[in-house]
């Protein structure tokens, strides 16, 4: 599959995803959820890495994806958290708002390109959520 038909697979699948957390985490702690999800996941990657014959090696990158791992774990207890606590059709659009980071980093220090339309659509996108959150 190529990468367009991955994104796109990939965020209507996550889009179901975050619809079955706010169900869930109505009746369990969202840090427990979060255990029980990703522990879970965790088995289903490890099959995976051993299907897809990926050699493990131990270098300092794998030491800077642990720190990722631990920062991406607190970014995930805090999304959960007011995923239990609030309205989705407010969360969702202010936590999707993330994409506005990589995308001026990716202007910014790889240098890619900067066009009329991508600069609209990052403007679009934050006034949808403005008009999403109101």
């Amino acid at each position: 599959m190529d990468y367009l038909t991955l994104s796109l697979l990939s965020m209507v699948l996550i889009g179901f995803n975050t619809f079955a957390v706010k169900l869930v985490s109505q009746n369990l702690h969202p840090a427990l959820l979060l255990v029980t999800k990703f522990g879970v996941g965790l088995v289903g990657l490890f099959l995976y890495l051993g299907y897809s014959r990926v050699p493990l090696v131990w270098n300092r990158y794998v030491l800077y994806g642990c720190l990722l791992g631990i920062w991406w774990s607190v970014v995930m207890v805090m999304y959960y958290t007011a995923i239990a606590r609030g309205p989705l059709s407010v969360v969702i659009p202010l936590f999707n708002l993330n994409l506005i980071i990589p995308a001026l980093l990716g202007f910014l220090f790889l240098h890619e390109p900067m066009t009329v339309s991508k600069i609209l659509g990052l403007i679009f996108a934050c006034l949808a959520v403005v008009l999403l959150t109101r």
